[in-house]
């Protein structure tokens, strides 16, 4: 969701109406439960964290500036939940069954090879790989939640799937 309708349901929000920010909240949800996933590697953690990010963002939605930035600005909150829920467990985050959002068999070797690639990605590349391919968001969708370039998206998933390839082969999950 982009553009005018996005706006006036921000501005709606702003102004007190909690129906206009609780579509926000159903449109955004997806999304922001997959940037929680690509932090917390735990899929009931990540749906936590966005609920809290909602919270958060309508607690703050006056300090909003710009309403066309409402996507970027949630993400950004969903993120700092994200990492805050992280140093609570003063663990590492597992790289743990991204194939939750997938056709991918959970108890597959080769799904488990996967996983453990995808994890070893940096945070922003797992971000990208989890919004794209296991919500399947297009990349104007991607770019309105992340407020980044589709530019930038195609050259980090670029770069992700070099590593992947590069990390699956050194894991002799196909030869070259």
């Amino acid at each position: 969701m982009t553009g005018p309708l996005q706006i006036q349901l921000v501005e709606a929000a702003v102004s007190g109406n909690i129906d206009s920010f609780g579509e926000l909240c159903t449109y955004y949800y997806p999304s922001m439960v997959a940037i929680g996933y690509s932090v917390l590697a735990d899929h009931q953690l990540a749906e936590d964290a966005a609920q809290e990010a909602f919270a958060r963002a309508l607690k703050n939605l006056r300090k909003l500036n710009r309403a066309e930035k409402f996507a970027s600005w949630l993400a950004q909150i969903c993120r700092n939940v994200a990492v805050d829920m992280v140093r609570v467990k003063a663990r590492p985050a597992p790289a743990d069954n991204l194939s939750q959002h997938s056709d991918i068999n959970t108890n597959d070797a080769s799904a488990e090879i996967v996983r453990n690639a995808i994890g070893k990605l940096p945070a922003p590349e797992r971000e990208l790989i989890a919004l794209r391919y296991y919500n399947s968001l297009s990349y104007k969708q991607i770019s309105a939640v992340l407020g980044i370039s589709k530019g930038t998206i195609n050259g980090r998933l670029t770069r992700a799937k070099r590593k992947l390839t590069k990390q699956l082969k050194r894991e002799s999950f196909w030869e070259s």
